[in-house]
């Protein structure tokens, strides 16, 4: 597992791309343990998504390891 800093919009249940506009949505900044050493983005996305609630999707604005800054 390594650790990511990750920036990113939750797209809430139901909500299809074309019903919402990105600045309406809500940004979080988190600390995420993403399997393996370096992961793809559709490994940390999924790892983003199994955190939200069920039908929730995720934007991924940015993605850091902690020691980046």
């Amino acid at each position: 597992m390594t650790q990511y800093k990750i920036r990113y919009s939750v797209i809430p249940p139901g909500v299809g791309p074309d019903d919402y506009e990105p600045a309406d949505l809500e940004q979080r900044h988190e600390l995420v343990d993403v399997p393996g050493e370096d992961p793809d983005l559709g490994t940390i996305h999924a790892a983003v998504v199994a955190g939200l609630a069920p039908g929730s999707g995720a934007a991924i604005l940015e993605v850091r390891r902690p020691d980046e800054g």
